[in-house]
């Protein structure tokens, strides 16, 4: 086991010291102490905790996986089909349905029938989802603000240094990477 601040955790969900490279392995981290991938990990948890509960304190305690990624797709066209979110999601048009008709369920969302398609239904945002949209963005913005008081500007700058080193602009976004590496993990065949 190993103990951070809220306890203990299984040695499997932290990272074991690795080699330099040159033959050498790191020195054992102290107790509670990550790997570069487990802090990552932890921090990304951390951060969509906080976003969550501020989302929550807005009025958007419903928030689903993948909400706010589907509106997002929906804000960029004013007519949004279930086919495209579902080929932006790499899903079917029927996983897709079952998001969309949540969505709409929650009101996030108004379903109508396409001029061009008897099959395809149009998607467009209500309020709601403008306001979440738009309290998601103040939320990041208010946590960013908030970690840079914390940190200081120099640790802020040097962390951002840091996450832009470790995703320079050649990296795919994250569903094109992880398609891909589900594709090499579970070939078809």
């Amino acid at each position: 086991m190993v103990v951070n601040k809220k306890g203990p955790v299984p040695m499997n969900q932290a990272d074991p010291p690795t080699d330099t490279g040159e033959g050498d392995p790191l020195p054992e981290r102290q107790r509670g102490q990550f790997g570069l991938g487990g802090s990552l990990r932890r921090a990304w948890i951390g951060y969509r905790r906080r976003l969550d509960e501020q989302l929550a304190a807005a009025g958007f305690d419903d928030r689903k996986l993948p909400d706010g990624r589907v509106l997002r797709i929906c804000s960029s066209s004013t007519e949004t089909t279930t086919s495209e979110i579902g080929r932006e999601l790499n899903i079917s048009r029927q996983g897709a349905g079952k998001i969309v008709n949540d969505l709409r369920d929650r009101g996030y969302v108004e379903v109508t029938a396409s001029a061009t398609s008897a099959r395809e239904k149009t998607v467009r945002l209500t309020p709601r989802a403008l306001a979440y949209l738009a309290a998601h963005r103040k939320a990041a913005r208010a946590i960013e603000r908030q970690l840079r008081a914390e940190l200081g500007t120099e640790a802020f700058e040097g962390l951002q240094h840091l996450l832009d080193a470790l995703g320079d602009d050649d990296q795919p976004r994250m569903s094109d990477y992880l398609l891909g590496v589900r594709e090499v993990v579970y070939p078809e065949g």
